[in-house]
């Protein structure tokens, strides 16, 4: 008696496919798209915005960093939760600290831009500069994980993963057709083919070295 039954088999080869390219239809398109726009990176130019804006701090946390000036780092915790509250800035890529002006300096990169933070305790003001991409050049940051957190992170290698069982399935449902077997046969090997040789052929290479 076989190990898996092959009924059983093809019939959830079925069932997972189906359901594969249903729950995949998004990032599918999504990483085709984004996939052609980082191939193009010319269409890019222009697809970037600065802006600036200017912000009365919270009186708590001036009058905190007033009483403590000298050891502002303290409040690092808390100026980071007000930033993510208040302007939706998480991991914070560097802080800078001018104790003399009483300035803490926020940098944090985003997806297809930056945001850069300066707060100033003395005048008890925030000045917020950044720079935000177009729908193109957030689609290619997402397609690189450039800047996305952990979560966004995950989705790419989730989704890679159901790519692969799509791909799998797929070549298990045709499997089962006899009359179209051959055809996909060969369709499969062209596919392998094409850029393998187009890799081989026509692809910059270093040659030469060990």
């Amino acid at each position: 008696m076989p190990l898996i039954n092959k009924r059983t088999l093809y019939s959830t080869s079925r069932a997972l496919h189906i359901y594969l390219s249903t729950a995949l239809l998004f990032l599918l398109i999504l990483f085709c798209v984004s996939g052609i726009v980082l191939n193009h990176v010319d269409w890019l130019e222009g697809d970037k915005s600065d802006g600036q804006l200017t912000a009365q701090l919270p009186a708590e946390l001036v009058v905190q960093a007033k009483a403590n000036l000298d050891t502002l780092p303290t409040l690092y915790p808390q100026i980071e939760a007000y930033l993510a509250t208040e302007h939706g800035l998480n991991k914070v890529k560097s802080i800078e600290w001018e104790k003399q002006d009483a300035l803490v300096m926020l940098d944090y990169p985003l997806p297809a831009g930056f945001a850069f933070a300066e707060l100033d305790f003395i005048s008890g003001e925030l000045n917020l500069e950044y720079q935000t991409g177009g729908l193109l050049s957030l689609i290619g940051d997402l397609h690189k994980g450039r800047h996305t957190g952990e979560a966004w992170s995950w989705v790419i290698d989730i989704s890679a993963v159901l790519m692969i069982l799509f791909a799998i399935t797929g070549m298990i449902i045709l499997f089962q057709n006899r009359k179209k077997r051959l055809v996909g046969i060969w369709l499969t090997v062209l596919g392998v083919a094409t850029p393998a040789v187009i890799y081989l052929c026509w692809v910059p290479q270093l040659k030469g070295v060990s």
